[in-house]
């Protein structure tokens, strides 16, 4: 009997501990304040917004948190763009390659925030609304890998056309001879 009580105290204890949210001194959710460190598999952002209603304020609060992680997303695309041209040395500082690469950041960046989940969502008493939002750290790498595929192809597209036109001109020039 005394080992199912303990047992039924610690469950209800751990459970206690389990689901009990964190909150600030005035009342507000601990991420509010206090953004969740970013972990190997997850980027956190928090914003506010206080707008004329409340759907405008949720609206502006959440483009405000996708507005955050994509800032993040692309400084992080940036940062190993410019790690690989550092590392391929001279052969790479062409001003078309500077802008593929450009471009496959910008891309990339925009395909990933599609994954941007709002975790949570809380709405001071003045009417401020504060979100919590979230995003996946694979979805970039996924987004990246898928953007260079599509550039890849495209850069063999244009190769093929290349030649055709290539050997089309040659055929154009043999006729003049």
């Amino acid at each position: 009997m005394k080992r199912t009580v303990f047992i039924l105290v610690l469950f209800f204890l751990l459970a206690g501990c389990a689901t009990t949210p964190k909150f600030n001194k005035d009342g507000s959710p601990y991420w509010t304040n206090h953004t969740p460190k970013r972990t190997r598999t997850t980027y956190y952002a928090v914003a506010s917004a206080k707008q004329s209603t409340e759907a405008l304020s949720v609206l502006r609060a959440e483009s405000a948190a996708k507005d955050m992680i994509g800032r993040w997303a692309e400084t992080s695309i940036d940062a190993s763009v410019i790690t690989f041209i550092e590392e391929a040395g001279e052969t790479l500082r062409t001003k078309q390659v500077l802008e593929v690469l450009q471009n496959l950041s910008i891309q990339t960046v925009n395909i990933a925030l599609r994954g941007v989940e709002i975790v949570d969502r809380w709405i001071r008493d003045d009417g401020t609304v504060y979100v919590l939002a979230s995003y996946p750290v694979k979805n970039l790498k996924e987004a990246y890998r898928l953007q260079a595929e599509e550039l890849e192809r495209k850069a063999l597209a244009d190769a093929i056309k290349a030649d055709v036109l290539e050997t089309y001109l040659q055929g154009q020039l043999e006729k003049v001879d």
